[in-house]
């Protein structure tokens, strides 16, 4: 083995050394004999260390999608420490290898930390998605719909019944529908949060009205939710509202407008945010506000595009 793999794996069982200042790419992609050298110092280390060095896993990962750390995140899925095990789902929620789903099955079924109920109810909305637009093998899609079903129904955590929520909302099961309308009614912010988000997630434009009426909610979480909904379900009503939104004294959520108003595009959304990128910004937010007017735009080709009817076009050429 190289001296630097090595000195790597020293590094990171020297709790003095911050975890952050360690090279974590060499981590990337091991192959067996690496993973087994890893997996023998990982027990060794302390839940925190293994806590901290999952995290950065995740940072760096998210700062170069060519790092590859899914042998390392698998470690911590079998974790005798809570917060190991929630955090290494949480860097796989992007993985859609189908044989991590009877993992976290187990995990939203029999594990008594509700954060990793939690993570993994999050997790297996990935694979609803691959379910409804794609390929995936129906006995297994069943079983996470109904895992998921039970679970936002019964589980005894309110966190795990909205996260389990929020992955049914790409379901297209009509248990869903009675699921979403019960927490958006319920006397709770984040049952509310979670029905806005699992409405986004349908793209239903039935939820239209209820999406209309949160966008201007006291709560900043609830109308930052509400303007998401509206950008993912394109609700066209909403167009004035989100342009009000642009002024909001919370950032995210018109942030969140500007996005919003790109998904649904329309000659109101592009005059608005083009006179939005020639106003008083910082880099930042004028960026922002570019790259929305660039995804408006690439979408209303793509839409003009797939409108036109080259039958129609000849007919008008005779």
């Amino acid at each position: 083995m190289e001296d630097s793999f090595v000195d790597l794996l020293q590094s990171l069982t020297n709790d003095a050394e911050p975890v952050a200042e360690i090279p974590l790419a060499g981590l990337s992609d091991l192959d067996a004999a690496r993973l087994g050298m890893f997996a023998d110092v990982w027990e060794h280390m302390s839940s925190d260390r293994r806590h901290s060095i999952l995290e950065e896993l995740r940072s760096a990962a998210d700062q170069k999608i060519e790092l590859t750390f899914e042998a390392i995140n698998r470690l911590g899925l079998e974790d005798s420490h809570s917060i190991v095990r929630s955090q290494a789902i949480e860097n796989l929620w992007e993985s859609e290898d189908p044989g991590l789903v009877n993992k976290f099955l187990l995990r939203l079924k029999e594990d008594s930390a509700p954060e990793v109920r939690a993570a993994a109810g999050q997790a297996l909305g990935v694979f609803v998605l691959i379910g409804e637009t794609r390929e995936l093998d129906p006995n297994l899609r069943n079983r996470c719909e109904e895992s998921l079903l039970r679970a936002a129904s019964s589980d005894a955590s309110e966190e795990v019944r909205n996260a389990c929520l929020q992955s049914l909302g790409y379901s297209s099961r009509p248990e869903v529908t009675d699921l979403i309308r019960k927490a958006y009614g319920a006397d709770s912010e984040r049952r509310l949060t979670a029905a806005l988000r699992a409405m986004a997630r349908s793209a239903n434009e039935n939820w239209t009205d209820q999406v209309l009426a949160r966008l201007n909610d006291p709560s900043p979480h609830i109308r930052l939710e509400a303007v998401r909904a509206a950008g993912d379900i394109g609700v066209r009503e909403g167009i004035p509202d989100l342009i009000e939104l642009l002024e909001d004294v919370d950032e995210s959520v018109w942030h969140a407008a500007v996005w919003s108003l790109s998904q649904i595009g329309g000659p109101r959304a592009t005059k608005t945010l083009k006179e939005m990128a020639e106003g008083k910004l910082d880099e930042g937010e004028r960026q922002l506000v570019l790259d929305a007017i660039d995804h408006l735009e690439f979408f209303e080709d793509t839409r003009d595009f797939i409108e036109f009817d080259p039958d129609h076009s000849q007919d008008l050429k005779a």
